[in-house]
């Protein structure tokens, strides 16, 4: 009889993480960032916040280096790219510097902390307070190119903080052109001292 009363919290102690594997939200099988571009795609937002939830929860429990990501900050990032580089004849290298230049702001001194905050930023970036960019759906490239920035793919240096059809700021970084849009500049920040050290 003793021996089982050492053995019994140990059993229970099994039997409490086995089940909590087995009832676990997410199906371990199913690609979730996927799941999420898909929600993004459609603007279903219910089903997009539910595959957050299992991808994160697939991340904790099988410990894997991803970073998580926020489907609101996956929704915006994808609008912004869309609205400012959505034409499907445009390279992605484009579009991730859009999207990066938004990031890069999040991180930088200069702007404020959330994607939300950066793309509401009065005179940066035109219609985001509009019906327009309110309704707009990205295409799956777009979404695509967000999942990859969210994840901590880049192009770009920190410091470049601008995105215009005109030069600005300390100098260009990079640029594109299209011969319906013209160019676009990917410039860096005036103050160039609050990035020292800070590489791709």
């Amino acid at each position: 009889m003793k021996r089982w009363i050492t053995i019994l919290p140990v059993i229970v102690v099994m039997a409490v993480l086995l089940g909590t594997n087995a009832y676990a939200a997410y199906d371990p099988n199913v690609d979730y960032t996927v799941a999420m571009v898909d929600a993004a795609i459609c603007g279903d937002y219910e089903r997009g916040y539910a595959a957050q939830d299992a991808r994160n929860e697939k991340i904790d429990d099988l410990g894997m280096a991803y970073n998580k990501i926020d489907f609101g900050d996956l929704m915006l990032l994808s609008k912004i790219i869309y609205a400012e580089a959505g034409s499907e004849w445009l390279s992605d290298d484009w579009k991730m510097c859009v999207g990066e230049v938004v990031l890069n702001r999040v991180e930088s001194p200069e702007f404020p902390n959330t994607i939300s905050e950066v793309i509401a930023q009065p005179g940066q970036y035109y219609g985001v307070n509009s019906g327009y960019f309110n309704s707009l759906l990205p295409s799956y490239r777009c979404a695509r190119i967000a999942v990859r920035l969210l994840n901590g793919e880049r192009l770009l240096e920190p410091s470049v903080v601008f995105q215009a059809n005109f030069r600005q700021g300390s100098g260009t970084c990079q640029s594109y052109y299209d011969k319906y849009l013209g160019y676009t500049y990917f410039c860096y920040s005036n103050r160039m001292d609050l990035y020292s050290g800070k590489k791709v």
